[in-house]
């Protein structure tokens, strides 16, 4: 087969497999080929439209525009609407598509016709419609993916018999369809155990939808939650919305703060945990919903019953099975597991080697993380942000993170010469801070420590600490 029939062979078969339409028309505006979908659209036979002037099958033709001016079609300004009336069309109504219109070119660079790839508007819709599922189910795959290895609750690190307790019963726990509440400290990963517990349970396939009940106003929340018809009430979507109990029909719902919900919408969840339905906003009927709950606090829900601010009844609905994450204060020996974990992910995200010092380690092991792991996660962050390779040092942390170090020394460290060094790299980490809230200005950074100008040139030259005016503070 010689190379012209291959590409012509290729070219037919590309015009008749393609979801788009095709029409070619030579130097004069005659129709030499067309494709079987712009004839369904046109609800014409091929025959009866090759060897026609396209002006005679499309009226609002502009073909002859593309060819009298010699559009290339390889920018965004011969990407158009294009409008089509009912007459020529299969349709009773006008409408529209979405082409690109170019010329073809000989050898010599001569125009020798036109090609226009057309989308109509029913269609690109369709087309539309189908990427949003498929990006979604793509996501979706990717984040079951992501989980699923042996065990989706490998996701949680940690070494401390405490978390391996936890992994063991959360294991247990998701093969069964019963309520679950997790309690716990801020930042000690509720949300991640409960995703764990989601993707080791036979619902894995659907859907974990969440939803923090702290974080939206209480005369939102219920249609949020549960949905609402259209015209329900002044600023309704029109077709009306989908509660999140209903996206997660057949799956799991996390209700992340389960303590903040207000209490009226405390007795409606629990008529959705008696009745497995729900009534969305101005509906006239219930919709069975078949949904695991899990939910998680950091309050202590018992005190809460009894002060009234949390119905009791829900409160065992909800905590058929409890689980209480660990605060990382309580499992110390995971912390430069943890730190190393989040440092590790930014040095593959920016192609970096950076380390932690031997005195944030140590220091790190000495502070009590009031904020836990997420706390932990924030100051690595911040630190590799700052820090000057090839180490993250003490003069990188927060200055009440380093202040605790100093003040918590052994008494093996409390010698002269290391005391002198730890108080310098503390007071050198204060003025770094300061220069950075300053923008390294030295009146306003002076003004911001309490000390005179003159003062800081001083402290500045003796901690060496170099201030760049362009691109901030570092330390050589």
């Amino acid at each position: 087969m010689s190379a012209d029939n291959r590409y012509k062979l290729l070219f037919l078969q590309l015009l008749e497999k393609s979801e788009d339409a095709f029409i070619v028309v030579d130097q004069n505006g005659i129709i030499t080929d067309i494709n079987k979908q712009y004839c369904k659209f046109l609800a014409k036979k091929k025959e009866d439209v090759i060897g026609k002037p396209i002006e005679d099958v499309i009226s609002t033709t502009t073909m002859y525009d593309v060819l009298k001016q010699g559009y290339l079609g390889d920018n965004t300004e011969e990407i158009y609407f294009h409008p089509y009336v009912s007459e020529d069309t299969d349709a009773d109504y006008d409408t529209y598509g979405i082409g690109n219109r170019f010329c073809i070119f000989d050898e010599e660079n001569n125009i020798i016709g036109a090609m226009a790839q057309v989308k109509f508007k029913d269609r690109f819709l369709d087309v539309s419609t189908r990427i949003i599922q498929a990006e979604t189910e793509f996501y979706h795959s990717e984040f079951t993916r992501s989980l699923s290895k042996d065990n989706a609750f490998e996701t949680i690190i940690g070494n401390a018999s405490q978390i391996t307790e936890l992994k063991k019963k959360g294991t247990k726990i998701a093969k069964k369809d019963f309520t679950v509440l997790i309690t716990g400290e801020t930042g000690t990963g509720k949300e991640l155990l409960a995703k764990a517990i989601h993707m080791e349970s036979p619902r894995s396939d659907k859907p974990l939808i969440s939803i923090n009940c702290g974080s939206i106003p209480a005369d939102l929340i219920e249609s949020e939650l549960f949905g609402y018809e259209e015209g329900a009430f002044t600023g309704a979507k029109k077709g009306g919305k989908i509660g999140k109990f209903l996206m997660a029909n057949h799956g799991s719902i996390f209700l992340d703060e389960i303590g903040d919900l207000p209490l009226p919408l405390q007795v409606k969840l629990l008529r959705v945990l008696q009745e497995q339905e729900i009534d969305p906003i101005g509906s006239t009927h219930s919709i069975p919903i078949d949904v695991r709950v899990i939910s998680a606090t950091r309050q202590n829900l018992p005190q809460m019953i009894e002060s009234g601010q949390f119905r009791e009844d829900l409160y065992y609905r909800l905590a058929v099975v409890t689980l209480e994450t660990v605060p990382l204060r309580e499992h110390k020996n995971d912390i430069i597991l943890y730190a190393s974990h989040f440092l590790e992910k930014l040095n593959q995200k920016y192609k970096t080697s950076i380390i932690l010092s031997d005195s944030v380690k140590k220091c790190f092991a000495k502070y009590d993380w009031p904020g836990n792991v997420r706390e932990l996660q924030n100051v690595i962050s911040s630190a590799y942000a700052i820090c000057d390779p090839p180490s993250i040092t003490l003069a990188d942390l927060p200055s009440k993170i380093a202040s605790a170090h100093i003040h918590n020394l052994d008494e093996k460290e409390n010698t002269p010469s290391k005391l002198k060094d730890l108080m310098n790299t503390y007071e050198a980490s204060l003025i770094i801070e300061s220069l950075q809230r300053n923008q390294n200005n030295i009146s306003e950074t002076a003004r911001d420590l309490g000390i005179e100008r003159s003062l800081l040139h001083k402290k500045i030259k003796k901690l060496n600490i170099v201030v760049q005016k362009t691109i901030g503070v570092q330390r050589p």
